[in-house]
């Protein structure tokens, strides 16, 4: 957890005055703890999460679609606006990850802290700035000032604090490249000059030692970056990303720093095998038909490879009608006069049919995306009907036209009649077991093959009715057009590993549970590229991700837990995960390595916590008052706010517990936070409406607590539209509340982004 503990190297130090030179953006870089770093030489402390690591030893993240989610820990607590100010930490970090390649450093600001005066009189920390900076460190990066410089080793000296040895290193790098093409180790940290002082704090058993940072001109922004988390707590805020923090993340995710690394245990990659393949398409109707009365036991011995996964049985009614055709006269028809006769027998039986799962059928139109191939598009060809054609010969003496003379001689009338029938019709393919697709190369061939249904054939004996060798048949038969495909198989091996260039950018997408007040995800599909190389050959590789859990959840839960006296571990402010995979970290190295996703954030939803001074808590039948509400200090209460003249909002928020209460019927739509851009100069109109649970009519207005819409866009409060203007370009973030006519209200946070 994040406590006071964690501020000790930003506020014991002093001010010594050298001379140096500026240097470009620098960063320091997250990792587990190596051997040295023990809490003895203040590391491990203050909920530390990992430690700083060497260059080119860095952990990082390797998907460029992150997912987070708000449970209903948090949002009971916090509330629409808590909702809001999380999705404004998301919508700072989104700004920067989707430009990293390109920004430029020179116009990113030193430092982008700022204070609220009225924030800082109600001693509130701000939700937004917390969550910032726990973004940033679960992206890879480390407390750069904190790190500047550090100690390796020490020989204590007797007694303390006598003189002793002490190995001092450098984990804060800059993210410009040097000359000899490294980042080389630097004192600055967005563009302030630090120095040390070696501390021995003689207390503890061993004792605690450390360098400890000292801005050498007393006048600069000290530990300005947001992942140093050291803004105000009360009354401070962060605005955005300062220049080091950009350039640490653009370094991590950069192309050029290529890292051998795995895509993710929740991962599978879609690998080609270099040898083209024929693929042969067979015929639907034929699958479709035997599936529905075969047992899956049967159906697979029927199609050899053939994986179905789930099987139901039911029973139906099925209605049969056999045709049967002969030949014959009438009495009283001329010598020799024969007639066909066709006579339906229709029966009703009871029979079982089946519905199967397919696990390896591909019917219709599949995209499949392969390392070096583009996207491809494996035809598929199915329809809900087909042609069938029926052939009818027909020898006999009624053959004869109409009004012909009787030769004695049967005569041969051949005709063909099509007709549309419903059904499933087309071609499939099945996937051999040890593949997870194909890839398209080229069609090959398309051929007609046509099929033929029995035959209806009629006739009589000889020296009977037929006397001179008439016979009727009716032939039924259909076609279908078979693919032949050259293809390239495709393997997807699971948390593939390779050696991979950074993503170079990453987005942050906001979803949500299945309601307010439940805690179910539903699963999302992501696919995308990782650039891997390979035979010093770059290949984009198709990676898809099912993400069963937030990446990053946000939770809430009391946090106040451990003892008010010591260091204030009692004054957590948020606790947090890390996971890391060094599996394929350079040989006798403690790293490079990536970051696994699953991170959970809790904030502390314990409510103002106060701290009394002193070592015992004093309390007897005459009320020492020595320790009372009249002595104790605020340590923590969460409030969100900015630089503008808006009401700071203060939690736990009862309004926002009605808000959220009322969230659970009543229905607002746009559903997604995120509207529809606008332009500058250019009219925009979007309309709010309720879509369930409320009653006509109903108020719309933006809460005194959120902040104002873009500059030339108004809110019509009975009709609910936004239309105007817009005058300025930016993402702006804001609340919008209904309230209808029974005085229930919700509010809910929205985004909008006016590009120039």
């Amino acid at each position: 957890m994040i406590s006071m503990v964690r501020m000790f190297k930003q506020f014991c130090g002093v001010a010594i005055l050298a001379l140096g030179v500026q240097r470009a953006a620098a960063s320091a870089f997250i990792g587990p703890f190596e051997t040295f770093q023990v809490p003895v030489l203040t590391y491990r402390v203050g909920g530390d999460l990992g430690g700083p690591h060497n260059y080119d030893e860095e952990f990082r993240r390797n998907t460029p679609v992150m997912y987070f989610a708000m449970d209903a820990n948090f949002l009971n607590y916090y509330g629409a606006n808590g909702s809001n100010a999380i999705f404004q930490a998301f919508d700072i970090m989104n700004g920067f990850s989707n430009n990293l390649s390109t920004v430029d450093l020179s116009q990113v600001p030193t430092e982008s802290q700022g204070v609220n005066y009225l924030a800082q009189a109600l001693e509130l920390t701000d939700l937004k700035s917390v969550m910032l900076s726990l973004i940033v460190e679960n992206l890879g990066l480390a407390e750069p000032e904190r790190y500047t410089w550090c100690l390796h080793d020490r020989e204590m000296g007797t007694p303390c604090p006598a003189a002793g040895i002490y190995t001092v290193i450098k984990r804060n790098f800059d993210t410009e490249f040097s000359t000899t093409d490294i980042l080389q180790p630097t004192s600055y940290v967005n563009g302030t000059l630090y120095t040390y002082q070696i501390v021995e704090l003689c207390t503890g058993t061993p004792f605690l030692a450390d360098a400890v940072e000292v801005q050498v001109d007393p006048l600069a922004t000290s530990f300005s970056a947001v992942a140093s988390f050291a803004f105000d707590l009360n009354g401070g805020y962060y605005a955005g990303l300062t220049r080091d923090d950009v350039g640490g993340l653009r370094h991590l995710l950069r192309a050029g720093n290529m890292n051998i690394e795995a895509a993710g245990q929740d991962t599978v990659t879609f690998i080609t095998n270099s040898t083209p393949q024929l693929l042969f398409t067979s015929n639907l109707t034929e699958l479709v038909s035997a599936a529905l009365t075969n047992n899956a036991a049967t159906l697979s011995a029927l199609f050899p490879g053939l994986q179905i996964g789930q099987t139901v049985s039911f029973f139906t009614n099925v209605v049969t009608t056999n045709f049967i055709t002969y030949l014959t006269n009438y009495p009283a028809d001329p010598y020799g006069t024969t007639r066909s006769v066709t006579v339906g027998i229709v029966s009703t039986n009871i029979q079982t049919w089946f519905s199967h799962q397919f696990l390896n059928v591909y019917a219709t139109p599949t995209i499949q995306f392969v390392n070096n191939l583009s996207p491809t598009l494996v035809p598929g060809h199915v329809a809900s009907s087909n042609l069938i054609t029926v052939l009818t010969t027909n020898i006999s003496l009624s053959a004869c036209p109409s009004g012909s003379p009787y030769t004695g001689s049967p005569c041969t009338n051949i005709s063909l009649a099509s007709f549309w029938s419903n059904g499933i019709a087309g071609n499939y393919f099945i996937l051999p077991s040890n593949l997870c697709s194909v890839a398209l190369i080229s069609t090959q061939l398309i051929q007609n093959i046509s099929l033929t249904n029995a035959t209806v054939v009629a006739t009589n004996a000889a020296g009977t009715t037929n006397a001179f060798g008439e016979s009727f048949s009716r032939t039924t038969f259909y076609s279908f057009n078979q693919y032949v495909y050259v293809v390239k198989p495709v393997v997807c091996p699971v948390n593939s590993v390779g050696l991979r260039q950074g993503v170079e950018r990453i987005r942050f997408e906001k979803r949500d549970f299945d309601s307010l007040l439940n805690r179910f995800f539903y699963p999302v599909t992501n696919t995308y590229i990782l650039n891997t190389i390979t035979n010093n050959t770059l290949f984009p590789q198709t990676v898809q991700r099912v993400i069963v859990n937030p990446d990053f959840l946000i939770t809430a839960s009391d946090l106040a837990e451990g003892n008010p006296g010591n260091n204030l571990t009692g004054a957590s402010i948020a606790a947090r995960t890390l996971g890391y995979d060094a599996a394929n970290a350079n040989p006798n190295l403690a790293g490079p390595g990536i970051l696994t996703p699953g991170s959970v954030f809790t904030f502390n939803k314990v409510g103002p916590i106060y701290l009394n001074p002193g070592t015992f808590f004093l309390f007897n039948t005459n009320f020492n008052t020595t320790y009372s509400e009249a002595t104790h200090s605020l340590i923590l209460r969460w409030g969100s706010f900015d630089g503008t003249t808006n009401a700071p909002v203060v939690y736990p928020n009862g309004t926002d517990l009605t808000n959220l209460e009322n969230s659970v019927f009543i229905t607002i739509s746009p559903i997604s936070p995120v509207l529809a851009s606008a332009a500058v100069g250019v009219n925009y109109s979007n309309v709010f409406s309720v879509v369930s649970g409320a009653s006509a009519p109903f108020t719309w207005s933006v809460p005194f607590t959120s902040p104002a819409l873009p500059p030339g866009l108004v809110l019509n409060f009975s009709s609910g539209v936004i239309s105007g203007t817009p005058t300025t370009a930016g993402t702006y973030d804001f609340v919008i509340r209904m309230t209808d006519a029974a005085a229930r209200y919700v509010e809910r946070p929205y985004e909008i982004t006016i590009t120039p």
